[in-house]
């Protein structure tokens, strides 16, 4: 009984000197993709940690992000700019009919920012 006990004390003792000898590193060698994998995720982890830091930061700043995609209201349209093409022709309009249009742009722009 007492000799079984040495020799397990022994074979525990032994694996842990192979253990600290490795230092850590793998017991065999990596493969070319094993290698290239481990790169890509450390590389993601790091854009990830940035990517945290910087909301973080802009968030303690008060800046405005503005909205993300997929929130309230935003869901099934997607919004775009127009290009000049797309605009309408506006050469037929009054004078009159101008100052109201800037008259109302200006009232929502006022309404938004306040």
């Amino acid at each position: 009984m007492r000799n079984l006990d040495y020799k397990n004390v022994f074979i525990s003792l032994c694996i842990v000197h192979l253990f600290t000898l490795s230092g850590g590193r793998p017991l065999r060698k990596r493969t070319v993709s094993e290698v290239q994998l481990m790169h890509d995720l450390g590389e993601l982890k790091q854009v990830q940690e940035r990517r945290q830091w910087l909301q973080m930061r802009l968030q303690l700043q008060g800046a405005h992000t503005g909205p993300t995609w997929g929130s309230i209201g935003e869901v099934g349209r997607t919004r775009r700019r127009l290009r000049p093409k797309e605009l309408p022709d506006l050469s037929d309009m009054t004078p009159e009919e101008i100052q109201l249009a800037l008259t109302l742009l200006e009232n929502l722009l006022k309404s938004k920012q306040s």
